[in-house]
């Protein structure tokens, strides 16, 4: 499925019209993923990544129940107070993100889990963001706390990179999963979010039966969630 899509979208690519303003395009294949952008390998880029997040997180009967909305943007955004290369309103369902070029020019030198940002990291953002949104297409409470709303996101954000870099990537954070007993909290995540996001997605990807877990995540309350 994942190279019938990409051959779509590479057919796809080479008709669109040299765009020279923004224009809000439908992905194929994924009518609730709508795209708003001056650039086509942008617009490429969002889709397959999106059509990744959506396909891993069915896996654990996570849904995309509405149309999301892309504005790429060229610069900084503010989530929360800090800054981010994207950010997901659940009230309007719009996800903010920069353009590639302008995180490339916005730093110095920018990393995600400690490598260098590229394209691959780029799509994984992006997909981290639509994870954002399934998450709250199928909240039980809301506001879900950011804890276990992160866990989710980063999971679905390393699941998205291919798998080479990904195991490079929990190779070198040299951490297990979350045991049973641990606390999953959006403070561990703001001092090591690298270290995080390999935890919650061995965790994840580790259980034998994760849909009670994350049935758990989705009725959480508090900033934290202990791992049964």
């Amino acid at each position: 499925m994942r190279l019938a899509l990409t051959t779509l979208l590479v057919l796809w690519f080479l008709i669109l019209p040299s765009l020279g303003f923004s224009q809000d395009l439908e992905c194929p294949n994924l009518p609730n993923v709508e795209v708003s952008s001056e650039d086509k390998e942008n617009i490429v880029e969002i889709c397959l990544a999106a059509n990744q997040a959506i396909v891993f997180l069915s896996r654990y009967n996570l849904s995309l129940q509405r149309k999301i909305h892309f504005d790429i943007v060229e610069e900084k955004i503010s989530n929360h107070g800090y800054d981010a290369y994207g950010s997901y309103d659940s009230r309007n369902d719009h996800i903010q993100l920069m353009s590639y070029a302008a995180i490339l020019k916005g730093e110095k030198h920018p990393q995600m889990y400690g490598e260098p940002f590229d394209r691959i990291h780029y799509r994984g953002a992006i997909a981290h963001e639509v994870a954002h949104a399934v998450v709250q297409h199928n909240l039980k409470f809301k506001p879900i706390s950011p804890g276990p709303q992160e866990y989710l996101a980063h999971s679905t954000q390393l699941a998205a990179l291919p798998t080479l870099r990904r195991e490079a990537i929990i190779k070198a954070m040299d951490i297990g999963p979350w045991e049973s007993g641990d606390a999953i909290s959006d403070i561990y995540m703001a001092i090591e979010p690298g270290k995080f996001a390999v935890k919650s997605y061995q965790h994840l990807i580790g259980m034998s039966d994760p849909t009670a877990f994350v049935e758990t995540l989705l009725n959480a309350k508090w900033f934290y969630v202990y791992v049964p």
